[in-house]
């Protein structure tokens, strides 16, 4: 099958439209028009036969009850509506008073109609009828035989003949119109699509950031269109941007820890160092280091990519929050930070306990990390409706603006350098997140800079 454009499809189906248009509606009207006039017209003879019959009734009455040729011929011709009829005149006992023909309404100029003329060849498209005609009630005083053949004078013939042509120049300008008003239509519905043909095409070839800006053609759909390809390619653009850190901050966090042992184990060998005690446990803390970020990652992997199966069983959140809450509370005293737990009771959810206590621990630990001696730290639990909804709020540094939307990526850090110092690898929050969306859940952050930050967590309750 041969492949057209779309522009192509569209002014196709215009001008099938056009041209079904311009040959079905006016032959239908044609015929509608054509058949009504005749109607029109046969309603109308029939009015003037009744008129007729009225006219011969009154004259016979007139006349003393006899039948006079003469002036029946009077009422008969002067009137130019019995054209192509045959009108005979029966008396009451079947005898023919006058037959009007066709041809003796119209005479030759200098000749007279005698009644030797040959009556017009009678047509096959004819119908024939009559109506008595009677005096008073009861009294039959003859008969009016009408034979009316169907329109074919020239002034009908005329009527049709102009009917037809114009219908016919209707349906031209009709198709033509289509086909003008197709092409537009079509260019306009088509330039969006191919403006995002060629806009994809650019973000399969790395050009994520559009210089120009695609205008509004006023129609939903391919706005919406136009719309989700330019958001699809600031998305990769920022997840672009997003791996060139995560790249950078894997290779800074792995070549930290190999770097540092490598060091100390290359003086060792060379006997520039002696291997103490406090040389080796040195080496085996940036082991550890290492071996804790591949794990973070591993662990990321395998939630985000839903390999993990989680075990969960019905938990009361407020006997589970109580014991991490505690188990925190002397790290938090030691670092002059307040620790304070408000949970309410009666609020059960489906967890896996192993892999949400993850969960809570780097909630608190973030906040340890995060706020100054001095400092508050609360957790809250509550239920809204259907759900539990778990916060961990605290009056630390807080998070710029401009780093809220990426705060759950992966190795996404708001303060670097600080990170850096408290021992953070940035996939923390990333592991979070993908945990509370394993249990069906979902979390959000809300902070100010410098005031504190707010995590909240939303859970199905059972």
């Amino acid at each position: 099958m041969r492949n057209r454009s779309l522009r192509s499809h569209f002014l196709l189906l215009y001008v099938l439209l056009a041209v079904l248009s311009g040959i079905v509606v006016p032959a239908l009207s044609a015929w509608f028009s054509v058949n009504t006039f005749r109607t029109y017209q046969v309603q109308r003879r029939q009015a003037d036969i009744e008129n007729l019959g009225e006219s011969l009734a009154a004259l016979y009455s007139e006349e003393g009850g006899v039948w006079k040729r003469r002036r029946v011929m009077d009422i008969l011709r002067p009137a130019p509506q019995w054209a192509g009829m045959i009108i005979s005149l029966i008396d009451g006992s079947n005898n023919e008073v006058f037959t009007l023909r066709p041809m003796q309404q119209m005479p030759h100029r200098g000749r007279s109609n005698t009644s030797n003329t040959p009556p017009a060849p009678e047509s096959d498209n004819s119908e024939s009828e009559h109506i008595t005609l009677k005096l008073g009630r009861d009294g039959r005083i003859g008969r009016l035989e009408i034979e009316r053949r169907l329109p074919s004078g020239r002034y009908e013939v005329s009527f049709i003949t102009y009917l037809t042509r114009y219908t016919l120049y209707g349906a031209l300008i009709m198709i033509a119109a289509a086909c003008g008003l197709g092409y537009f239509v079509s260019g306009r519905l088509s330039r969006p699509v191919i403006r995002a043909i060629e806009r994809t095409k650019s973000i399969s070839r790395g050009e994520y950031a559009s210089e120009e800006s695609a205008s509004a053609v006023g129609i939903r759909e391919l706005d919406a269109l136009t719309k989700g390809v330019e958001d699809l390619g600031r998305s990769l653009a920022a997840q672009e941007k997003l791996r060139r850190r995560l790249m950078v901050d894997v290779a800074h966090e792995l070549r930290t820890p190999l770097t540092v042992t490598r060091t100390q184990l290359e003086a060792i060998a060379d006997g520039i160092l002696e291997p103490t005690p406090e040389r080796l446990t040195l080496c085996v803390s940036e082991m550890q280091r290492l071996a804790d970020l591949i794990g973070n990652i591993d662990s990321l992997t395998r939630l985000e990519g839903e390999v993990i199966t989680l075990h969960t069983e019905s938990t009361d959140m407020r006997e589970f929050l109580m014991p991490v809450a505690e188990s925190f509370r002397p790290v938090f005293a030691k670092s002059g930070i307040t620790l304070t737990a408000s949970l309410e009771s009666g609020c059960v959810c489906e967890i896996d306990g192993d892999n949400f206590r993850h969960v809570i621990d780097n909630l608190l630990s973030n906040a340890l990390r995060y706020t100054d001696e001095g400092g508050r730290v609360e957790v809250k639990l509550c239920r809204e409706g259907k759900n539990a909804v778990i916060s961990v709020s605290d009056t630390g540094i807080g998070i710029a603006d401009k780093d809220l939307p990426n705060i759950f990526e992966r190795f996404y850090r708001a303060d670097e350098s600080r990170a850096r110092v408290t021992g953070g690898s940035g996939v923390g929050l990333a592991i979070v997140k993908a945990s509370v969306e394993a249990h069906g859940g979902e979390i959000r952050v809300e902070s100010e800079k410098g005031k504190g930050s707010c995590f909240t967590i939303t859970l199905p309750a059972a």
